[in-house]
């Protein structure tokens, strides 16, 4: 999903950084060349803050699954330090990539991610509230390097086949159902 956002504002213009915690990707696209790549750990801003001076927009889209916990931590917790460093920097606009939850019982297994996901929307609002945006696609799906198997088929279910990481399902062609919300609008330096 950041590859992807980064590509997009790269596409329009904008002067991008990119926070992670392993710094530029090992396989580089031409476009990546115009993106400012910082490694830095979100639960350490001392290692990232200064990326935020002079920003006029953050986009945060952290995010994973696993134990109650470990959702909870790095849906909510991760994002929501985001948050409180960009308010704090005074980064005009915070745009958070949410998400649409599945109605009961589906979302029982996905409870920790879910609460973490609304307790960054709440404070998105809060800390901005006349200049968050707040995206909720339902499924992001895509190639990912190294995505589960699993998670690669339920992102496409369609042609998603069970097959070792090295080999992930294809996402579907525009036409065929694909081309889903993987993206984001126009926003400044992040």
């Amino acid at each position: 999903l950041g590859t992807n956002i980064c590509r997009t504002l790269v596409g329009m213009g904008k002067k991008v950084a990119s926070v992670n915690r392993s710094g530029p990707p090992k396989r580089r696209e031409p476009w990546m060349d115009k993106i400012d790549y910082i490694s830095g750990d979100v639960f350490n801003p001392e290692s990232w803050r200064g990326v935020l001076k002079g920003s006029t927009s953050v986009i945060a889209s952290i995010g994973g699954f696993g134990s109650y916990d470990e959702m909870k931590r790095m849906n909510g917790d991760s994002n929501i330090v985001v948050a409180e460093e960009a308010a704090a920097a005074g980064v005009p606009r915070f745009v958070f990539v949410s998400a649409t939850f599945p109605p009961f019982p589906a979302s029982i297994p996905l409870r920790g991610y879910i609460e973490g996901k609304e307790a960054v929307e709440a404070t998105a609002k809060r800390l901005f509230p006349e200049s968050h945006v707040i995206l909720k696609p339902s499924v992001i799906y895509g190639e990912q390097q190294g995505a589960h198997p699993l998670i690669a088929a339920i992102r496409c279910p369609r042609r998603a086949e069970l097959a070792p990481p090295h080999h992930p399902p294809r996402p579907l062609p525009k036409g065929e159902g694909g081309g889903g919300a993987d993206g984001a609008g126009p926003q400044g330096r992040v």
